[in-house]
């Protein structure tokens, strides 16, 4: 079987690569029909977990990735893509697109809730694994990664407009307006959109902060008992010595999209107008989903 790992920093690394890997790959995995269980989504809000879960379910016994990761605007209409034009998406398209996946295959995904997609995965069988992270955590890693992947499409205005990483960060909270190209909401909506997937049918929710393990600040309990739960969840149970060394064969930093994976990263990064800009963007989101108690912070 192909290495993940190396597929991963191949998709990552080089937009020529990718071109070539990514087909390979994916045909390869299209004539992989002998898995069992459902299809997998591993779906998050950009940079709160998505390599690290994509990597703990390779690690699983007869779960194969897919190849695949999309977003939801790749399946934007052309008619919709014309400035001015109402969004509009291509749902029978999207609907082929996650059907190519295989039934014990997964794929991942940034897409932001609709009753559209909510349907089709319905009607494929697909079971969801929906990761989240400390939003003070997601932003500050997002900032990094604008700066330094040159294929982003903000990677140049990140720069240009922003040559102070404080500057960037703030940026990343409060939002970029559109500026003939795409914009950048601020965290507040991008977490609004995002959290409507938590308490869906067939969605299971795990946090970053359990996964991570003490490696990443947290506890090897919490590690395991969140990989017992995704398995359950995705119809892979796991005993203890299973989850334990799945856990020992996920973690690792050597992927571009991985940066530090440190729980509490943001407190060497915020100064006291980061905290008050993310309190006013979003402070109840941080709350709701149990980050803090409350605003004091």
């Amino acid at each position: 079987m192909v290495e993940m790992a190396g597929i991963a920093r191949t998709v990552t690394e080089s937009a020529h690569l990718r071109r070539v890997a990514v087909p390979a790959y994916r045909a390869y995995a299209r004539a992989m029909v002998f898995y069992p269980g459902p299809r997998v989504l591993a779906v998050s809000m950009p940079k709160a977990g998505t390599h690290l879960l994509s990597s703990l379910l390779t690690n699983f016994p007869r779960l194969m990735f897919s190849g695949r990761h999309y977003a939801l605007r790749q399946f934007r209409t052309e008619e919709s893509l014309k400035a001015g034009a109402e969004r509009a998406f291509d749902w029978p398209r999207l609907e082929r697109a996650l059907r190519a996946v295989n039934r014990g295959q997964f794929m991942t995904a940034h897409f932001t809730p609709r009753a559209e997609v909510f349907e089709i995965l319905e009607r494929l069988g697909y079971r969801t694994v929906n990761i989240i992270r400390d939003p003070r955590d997601t932003v500050v890693s997002s900032t990094h990664y604008l700066a330094h992947l040159k294929r982003h499409f903000l990677h140049e205005r990140m720069i240009d407009e922003f040559p102070e990483a404080e500057g960037r960060l703030m940026s990343v909270i409060q939002g970029l307006p559109a500026d003939g190209e795409r914009g950048l909401p601020s965290v507040g909506s991008r977490l609004r959109r995002y959290m409507q997937w938590i308490g869906r049918p067939g969605v299971h929710v795990c946090r970053f902060e359990d996964l991570v393990g003490d490696r990443g600040g947290g506890s090897v309990e919490r590690q395991l008992h969140a990989i017992e739960a995704i398995g359950a969840h995705i119809k892979r149970p796991l005993d203890p010595g299973q989850a334990e060394a799945i856990a020992g064969r996920t973690w690792s930093q050597k992927s571009s999209t991985f940066r530090k994976g440190v729980i509490g990263d943001w407190r060497n990064h915020f100064n006291d107008e980061h905290k008050r800009a993310f309190k006013e963007q979003a402070g109840a989101e941080l709350v709701a989903l149990g980050y803090e108690d409350d605003l004091d912070w």
